[in-house]
């Protein structure tokens, strides 16, 4: 639209946005739509949606738009194209996920402070008293301090018999106290250092030109008075003084003249930027006009690396109350430019810098910035939440991701090529990206889930980093992962015994077997009590024959893949709660995500009782918010089966979900539906309890018509087991008899689970009662919508179009 257009009621981008307004800038007039928090600029006009199943009808062109041929209006309900409930539900949970972890990220590095800050300011107090009792004994022994103020600097010269040059006194006597004195304080210096380190506190070294400083990990940086100004804490260096014949002297800067210097040294303060006033990383302090300090606030830097238009970079920084910076990237000129109007026009140029560039370059740059630089540094430290939402998968931006993120930081993935990760199609490309072999069959969506988590966790061993899936969800085409990325080499001793094969029955019943790669044993009787350490081991193999138990049918590998836990408790019902209290408004999708955050969380139902909570020795005041999984934890039934798919193998009708889960519940296993598709159910019951519930199912409901199953096949071998007619199961609720004994092995070395608890009678002993009353979960208080549902009728993919003659 022109310039001209509606000139009444065009705004700039200095006006405040809102929805619908009219838009003028350089020269074109763009209309305002929101979503969240955040609003986009669009030029009128433009097509939200389409939808190829409705009629179209020829309208003549009209107004100063060019040609004479005419438009197309389409009839009916469009599906939208700008605003598509898929895509807002992925930044809906991305703020509502970055916002629970931040709050137990941001209180964990307060409490931090505050014991470190507390602790500075006594070492500080202590040098003070040290200073005065050496200046107070070098006055008792008859000598006298000169002070000067020299370029904003205090100097002390300390001369000897009163006037410097003259030997008034026994000039050895005077040298050994004056060394007495010094050594004094470089003893207590160095115990106050020492103290430093073990608090991880900085190191700061002054070099023999004083123009650099050491950290604590060792690297070495430059040292201006800037940073002598900032570091909080008299400096001591080295002085001539013309005037003293080469004597050289100890400087230490008054507390008037140190506070003068850091208000002419200390620019406007930027969020982001880190001081580590105290040693404490992760802090920003903020200084106003009059230059007095404000309360300190913990710095939460976050990085949309794959930025596109910023929307989601605007959201978080709309959305997230503590984000003290947002940084969005694109390598794309025109992607940048429309990210800096949309900063400007949402009034948020203070929180959001948008740059240019690859995004892989980009976070390399941040972990590893050149040693030596002139001018600002251009980063201002590594992020604590790095999202990647690439079209396709996120693989190659992975390593770099795990450099630039802040120990105990947070990694948001997300991966669209479901092609790829949960198909067999192209197996050879899933093992370039992920490093594994698809799976085959209804979960393979589960398994690519489980891929793609098993990359990031391989990628982070190499450099001594454990990770941590706080919630992984197989959402529509994509996956969605939040991963919490920490520096523990003894963590990351657990990797192998939560990796593992699957061998599936895929061309036959659909049955599978997991094979771990290593094994983790508690070593009861030595160590603490309450924590006995592990030692770590190879699994034993194999865990299944080349031929399926059940079926006779060939067995398929894939993996190697994760076999943790997908998700963390506490981090669920933390954002659960944050979406019972969000605004409809805001978060359209609302519905769908309680009702996909519920069933995810109650898929923890079949993790055993001692892991499906937090331990007592995993109880630490700094993360209570935000527990952590024991690392030597492993679901050891990872994937759900469909009961439509179980019966199309016996060719029989399909039984509800609620009568198979009841009839596993009344056998003593746990049951519950998994969030990846719709009719699925997830339990611990092993497959051959599993194929005895649908053989009882054929028995007593609906029984195969004769001839339905051919000779050989996968249904007819697993019928043969079935109960002849009259033969009645038992009281007994075990399983079966045919569990896999290396499964089980690995399962009680890795988990500490009794598999003997579990262990099976013959499966023709079971009880099998088909209680739906017992299958059906309990009704909550409003109706769950737990998987996507169709906006209208008809949606979907429609007739393959037809070219015109």
């Amino acid at each position: 639209m022109s310039a001209s257009a509606h000139p009444e009621r065009t705004k700039t981008l200095g006006d405040a946005p809102a929805t619908g307004q009219l838009v003028l800038h350089e020269g074109m007039v763009y209309e305002t739509i929101r979503e969240g928090r955040a609003y986009i600029l669009i030029p009128p006009g433009t097509q939200r949606a389409v939808d190829p199943s409705s009629k179209t009808k020829s309208k003549p062109a009209g107004g100063g738009g060019g040609g004479g041929a005419g438009t197309e209006v389409k009839d009916g309900m469009p599906q939208g194209v700008f605003y598509n409930p898929i895509q807002q539900f992925n930044r809906d949970l991305s703020v509502l996920a970055i916002r629970a972890f931040g709050e137990a990220f941001c209180e964990r590095r307060r409490v931090e402070h505050e014991r470190v800050s507390g602790k500075a300011g006594a070492r500080k107090e202590r040098r003070r008293q040290r200073k005065a009792e050496g200046i107070t004994g070098v006055e008792a022994g008859g000598d006298e301090v000169d002070g000067e103020v020299t370029g904003g600097v205090e100097t002390g010269t300390v001369e000897m018999g009163g006037m410097v040059g003259l030997d008034n006194g026994p000039k050895e006597e005077t040298e050994e106290g004056v060394a007495g004195v010094s050594g004094l304080k470089r003893k207590a210096d160095a115990q106050d250092e020492r103290e430093e380190q073990r608090n991880g506190m900085a190191k700061v070294r002054v070099v023999e030109n004083g123009s650099a400083v050491r950290t604590s990990d060792g690297s070495a940086v430059l040292h201006t008075a800037e940073d002598e100004a900032i570091e909080g804490a008299p400096q001591r260096g080295l002085a001539t003084d013309g005037d003293t014949n080469g004597i050289t002297t100890l400087t230490h800067p008054s507390d008037e003249v140190e506070e003068a210097h850091i208000t002419n040294t200390e620019p406007p303060a930027v969020e982001g930027i880190s001081r580590d006033m105290d040693g404490t990383s992760g802090q920003t302090q903020i200084m106003v006009n009059d230059r007095q300090p404000q309360p300190w606030k913990p710095r939460f830097r976050i990085l949309d690396a794959l930025s596109a238009t910023g929307l989601r970079a605007l959201r978080y920084a709309a959305e997230i109350p503590f984000a003290t910076a947002v940084t969005a990237n694109d390598m794309d000129r025109s992607a940048v430019k429309s990210i800096r109007t949309h900063i400007e026009h949402n009034q948020l140029s203070s929180k959001i810098t948008a740059t240019l560039g690859n995004a892989i370059g980009h976070m390399y740059y941040v972990a590893f910035p050149p040693t030596v630089s002139h001018g600002p540094t251009p980063f201002a430290g590594k992020y604590d939440v790095i999202d990647l939402d690439p079209y396709g998968t996120a693989a190659p931006f992975i390593d770099s991701a795990l450099q630039a993120l802040n120990d105990g930081g947070l990694l948001c993935v997300t991966c669209t090529d479901s092609a790829v990760f949960a198909s067999c199609g192209y197996a050879e490309k899933t093992y370039s990206l992920y490093g594994g072999m698809p799976i085959k069959g209804a979960h393979s969506h589960e398994g690519g889930l489980r891929l793609v988590i098993n990359s990031v966790a391989s990628a982070a061993a190499k450099y001594g980093l454990a990770i941590e899936p706080l919630l992984s969800l197989s959402i529509d085409f994509y996956v969605r992962i939040f991963i919490r990325v920490t520096k523990s080499p003894a963590d990351v001793k657990f990797l192998a015994g939560k990796t593992m094969l699957v061998y599936g029955c895929d061309t036959g019943c659909g049955a599978w077997h997991t094979q771990m790669l290593g094994r983790s044993t508690r070593q009861t009787g030595k160590g603490p009590a309450n924590n006995p350490p592990f030692k770590h081991g190879i699994a034993l193999a194999p865990s299944t024959d080349h031929l399926c138990e059940h079926c006779n049918s060939k067995m398929h590998v894939a993996g190697p893949m994760w076999a943790g836990p997908i998700l963390n408790r506490a981090f669920v019902e933390q954002i659960l709660d944050d979406v019972k209290s969000a605004d409809q408004e805001i978060y359209q999708t609302l519905p769908r995500l309680e009702g996909m955050l519920d069933t995810a969380l109650n898929e923890l139902a079949v993790l055993p009782e001692a892991y499906n909570g937090i331990t007592p020795n995993q109880k630490d005041p700094t993360t209570d918010l935000l527990p952590k999984t024991p690392p030597e934890t492993i679901d050891s039934h990872p994937f759900f089966f469909i009961p439509s798919a179980l019966a199309k193998v016996l060719h029989c009708v399909a039984p509800g979900e609620a009568a198979v889960k009841g009839a596993l519940r009344h056998a003593g296993y746990r049951a519950t539906r998994s969030h990846c598709k719709p009719g699925s159910i997830k339990t611990d019951a092993p497959w051959s309890v599993i194929w005895e519930v649908m053989r009882e199912w054929v028995r007593q409901k609906a029984p195969v018509k004769e001839g339905a199953l051919r000779e050989g096949s996968a249904g007819w071998w697993i019928m043969r087991k079935a109960r002849e007619i009259g033969e009645t199961g038992g009281e007994g609720g075990g399983t079966a008899e045919g569990a896999v004994a290396g499964t089980d092995e690995v399962g009680i070395e890795s988990t500490g689970v009794t598999w003997a608890e579990e262990a099976a009678k013959d499966t023709k002993l079971m009880k099998v009662i088909f209680d739906e009353a017992l299958g059906r979960d309990k009704p909550g208080k409003k109706k769950l919508v737990r998987y996507q549902a169709n906006p209208r009728e008809n949606w979907g993919p429609m007739a393959r179009a037809k070219g015109h003659s």
